[in-house]
């Protein structure tokens, strides 16, 4: 197994992979899920191509009532922020987030440095890029208004690369080791404030960039 989270390739016995790949549990359930894929013979129109993409990740954000949500079946109080925040998708869950991350210092020091240290790997380590996968989309739409030369993708580019900026200081200030945790989940909390108008703004220019 090749992981980000290891230098050197791990061994896995057949047993642990096996109960890996049928597992039920975050981030979804596998299944012992494969996928065919079969390359076209010839690559599509870069421009369309992308414009469709665009379209589909501002469609999944904007209007996620179709998406596969996560943490759809975990029991939740009503009116509980955090259930709020997991049943939540795209900008609605920024909102969310926003909110419930403020009410953080309810809990104990030990629960928040576990909450602190996973937060701060979810949006820059595992999987994402960085920035909650917001800077792969920045790098990618730059590209491709590079070699397009639409304004309207570099637009989104740029609005991608602000929305990674800001998921990256909340990362940092939750995982700025010489704070309190206390002090931490403040930072964080201020410093999340900024993402729900970020994401709102990354969202209008990816509508910008989709098929008119």
């Amino acid at each position: 197994m090749v992981d980000n989270d290891r230098e050197d390739v791990q061994e896995v016995p057949y047993e642990a992979l096996a109960r890996a790949r049928s597992s039920t549990s975050f981030p979804q359930p596998t299944r012992h899920t494969l996928y065919d894929i079969r390359w076209p013979a010839e690559l599509p129109d870069l421009a369309s191509a992308a414009a469709e993409a665009f379209a589909q990740s501002a469609q999944a954000v904007s209007n996620p009532t179709s998406a596969t949500r996560v943490f759809d079946e975990l029991p939740s109080e009503p009116g509980d922020a955090a259930g709020l925040m997991v049943r939540s998708a795209g900008v609605a869950a920024a909102h969310a987030f926003a909110t419930d991350i403020a009410g953080w210092e309810r809990h104990d020091d030990e629960e928040l440095e576990i909450m602190l240290f996973s937060l701060g790997a979810f949006i820059e380590k595992a999987g994402t890029g960085g920035g909650l996968f917001r800077r792969l989309l920045a790098q990618g739409a730059f590209e491709i208004a590079q070699m397009t030369g639409d304004e309207a993708t570099t637009s989104s580019a740029r609005s991608a690369s602000r929305a990674a900026e800001a998921w990256t200081t909340v990362a940092r200030s939750a995982t700025a080791r010489d704070k309190p945790a206390r002090s931490r989940v403040r930072d964080a909390a201020q410093s999340a404030l900024a993402l729900p108008e970020l994401e709102a703004m990354l969202t209008q220019d990816l509508h910008g960039s989709s098929p008119r």
